[in-house]
């Protein structure tokens, strides 16, 4: 039922159809069952996305989270994030509302000069760390190394395994990287987006994510990620490459 449920749009729910193929566990899951079948879903914890095509199925979903573990993280779908916020009855810190999905597939990307972007391998994860860092800070006004910087390292450690950091570098250091959040066979999700500050307006940014869509479309046929809808620097960026925007998408922090 499950799999049915979010089979509906592979692009707005690539995260949990790829959490679902990982194999995170049934007891994580949380959704509401109705005589037509399961109507709703979404991971339990500290980040929830939501899966939730009926909104007046988000009050009785945010009571199943609330008894388990108070989110801090709401993304996803935005109208269902919105709803599920206001079910919640919580403060926010912030709101980031709307945020542009966009996609592009083989058809639609537009070549770019070469770059020296590559895959992560173990010896970059101390520049990743950094520069990771570096990055949430700058977006999310948290240092995660002051939090918990055992946590944060084996989080980059992890991205690398899995094949899913790019990382290029100059002289040691990170001056562009790029994750994934989530992969299936027929979407990726990239994340992480970033460019050390001294080089940026330079071009690093087109030339390094073109270099991870064009490895990444080779494998897949469609790349999607998220972006703040007043960021005209990015939004132009992902538009040169091809990317167009596909839905709306919303984050709640707390």
């Amino acid at each position: 039922m499950l799999s049915r449920l979010l089979d509906g749009d592979p692009v707005l729910n690539v995260y949990l159809r790829s959490e679902l193929r990982a194999g995170v566990e049934a007891g994580d899951w949380w959704g509401i069952l109705g005589a037509d079948g399961l109507r709703a879903a979404t991971l339990g914890g500290a980040l929830v996305v939501p899966c939730i095509p009926r909104l007046e199925d988000a009050e009785p979903l945010a009571g199943l989270l609330l008894s388990a573990c108070a989110p801090r993280l709401l993304v996803g779908p935005r109208a269902a994030v919105l709803a599920l916020h206001s079910a919640l009855g919580r403060p926010a810190r912030d709101v980031r509302d709307p945020q542009h999905l966009m996609a592009v597939d083989s058809r639609d990307y537009v070549a770019q000069e070469p770059s020296p972007v590559r895959r992560a391998t173990g010896r970059d994860v101390d520049a990743l760390v950094i520069a990771a860092a570096e990055m949430h800070r700058e977006e999310m006004g948290i240092d995660p190394l002051a939090i918990d910087a055992a946590g944060w390292r084996s989080r980059m450690a992890t991205l690398i395994d899995r094949g899913w950091s790019w990382v290029w570098t100059d002289g040691g250091r990170v001056v562009f990287k790029a994750e994934l959040s989530a992969w299936t066979p027929e979407v990726v999700q990239i994340q992480g987006v970033w460019t050390d500050p001294s080089r940026r307006s330079q071009g690093v940014a087109r030339r390094g994510l073109a270099g991870v869509c064009q490895g990444l479309l080779r494998d897949v046929p469609l790349c999607s990620l998220y972006v703040n809808h007043y960021n005209d620097v990015a939004i132009r960026l992902y538009k040169r490459l091809g990317f167009t925007k596909v839905a709306d998408f919303a984050t709640v922090i707390y």
